[in-house]
């Protein structure tokens, strides 16, 4: 356990700041459930999910490089872990509003446009920074730097280039400066580890009505893996898998939290002194 430092760190350098952290938890839960209804055939995104991503992150950095971290830093990350799936739950007006914004690329070249649920789900991250942008006064972000910061850091928790220094920058604030890069690093690592069973957990989703093959599949992985541990030197994954098949899955999204660890030490050793100090991915199965 973490201990909660970065909320620990928040509120002794600035109460203020972390008040405002705390009455954005309360009201985000029910906006985070929202997106139950419309996807039945994906893995957990609400407030329980975004609470586990702030534990990882707390985990990741560990209490002396949080001490490290400035009150803007603090607040920003606790905010972007809330707030990083945001998107998932957009109602029909805003899905509208908010993808006049998005560059979506040659992606409907191969999809439809009227497959609302997909589109959502692969852009939801530009949807969850348009979103925190548009409702910043409704969270009481205090300044517009730190609305860029929650923003950029929330949208890189997928897809984004953390290298690119136009759009991962440090900011400076009345309240200390936000490296953006290395916050939204970490983020992007803490979402992609929150592969356990609990992700799933049997208190929001009733897994028999999981509909589609991919839904069954992604379900299925997550319920192989017992526990996630990390380690000083390593991610470690428990497993037992539910049937055969689900080992050779297991692996699958090992290499991919593999790869994103490789990613997300780089993108920190480059843009900030501080350090990721995982190096690989372990699978440990349970008899």
């Amino acid at each position: 356990m973490s201990d909660y430092l970065l909320e620990t760190r928040l509120k002794e350098e600035n109460e203020g700041l972390h008040r405002r952290a705390r009455d954005s938890a309360a009201v985000l839960q029910k906006m985070l459930e929202s997106f139950l209804p419309r996807f039945p055939n994906y893995t957990d995104h609400t407030m329980l999910h975004s609470m586990d991503v702030l534990e990882y992150s707390n985990i990741l950095l560990g209490e002396k490089q949080i001490r490290r971290l400035s009150p803007a830093e603090c607040y920003v990350l606790i905010m972007s872990c809330y707030l990083h799936d945001i998107g998932m739950g957009i109602n029909q007006k805003n899905y509208e509003t908010l993808s006049e914004k998005i560059d979506f690329g040659d992606y409907f070249q191969t999809h439809s446009r009227d497959d609302t649920e997909t589109i959502i789900r692969e852009f939801h991250n530009e949807y969850s920074g348009l979103f925190i942008r548009k409702y910043a006064d409704l969270f009481d972000i205090p300044c517009e730097e730190m609305v860029f910061a929650i923003v950029q850091v929330s949208r890189g928790h997928r897809k984004t280039d953390l290298l690119d220094e136009t759009e991962y920058h440090d900011v400076m604030t009345p309240y200390g400066i936000i490296r953006t890069a290395l916050l939204a690093a970490i983020i992007r690592l803490a979402d992609e580890i929150d592969v356990g069973a609990d992700r799933n957990s049997e208190l929001l989703f009733d897994s028999s009505k999981v509909s589609t093959d991919a839904g069954k599949e992604a379900f299925g992985t997550h319920d192989s893996i017992l526990n996630v541990e990390v380690r000083e030197d390593a991610v470690a994954l428990y497993i037992k898998p539910i049937a055969p098949r689900y080992r050779d899955l297991v692996m699958i999204l090992s290499d991919k939290i593999q790869n994103t660890l490789d990613y997300c030490r780089e993108v920190v050793s480059l843009r900030s002194d501080f350090c990721i100090t995982q190096k690989s991915v372990k699978l440990i199965d349970v008899e």
